[in-house]
């Protein structure tokens, strides 16, 4: 497999990945991850502290995802095709319900996804934490 081809492969799964959450489909989501996942965001958590390690945290992350929103919009806004065929990054736009106040979440990501051997090892998302909050702010 060249390079090209196994960054469109890794772009392919990321798709995969975020049609699942989409669609609030929990196994469809999990299919994509590796074993040992390992999810960070900065703006939420102490540096060097993710947000979940391991395929079974990551699993109890995205049914606190779909429990939370009423309805999940995340769009692939580009690729940003890296050097490293096996790194992904990928602008996206957010547009979620939330289920406890009624108000959307709109937020905006960059991610870097670390790929291997066709699954997601390691997710790395930069996003504006304020929007978070201010979506999730009873009235």
């Amino acid at each position: 497999m060249t390079d090209a081809d196994l960054r469109e492969s890794n772009f392919a799964l990321y798709r995969r990945m975020t049609a699942a959450l989409n669609a609030k489909d929990i196994e469809g989501c999990c299919a994509t991850i590796g074993e040992d996942i390992v999810f960070e965001a900065p703006a939420y958590r102490e540096p060097g502290v993710p947000v979940a390690s391991g395929s079974t945290a990551m699993r109890e992350m995205y049914r606190g995802l779909m429990n939370s929103f009423e309805t999940i919009d995340y769009q692939i806004e580009r690729f940003i095709p890296a050097l490293d065929p096996d790194l992904v990054i990928v602008e996206v736009a957010g547009n979620n319900l939330v289920a406890a106040t009624g108000k959307y979440y709109r937020n905006r990501y960059l991610f870097l996804v670390q790929c291997r051997e066709g699954r997601i090892a390691h997710i790395l998302e930069y996003s504006n934490p304020q929007v978070f909050s201010a979506a999730h702010e009873l009235a």
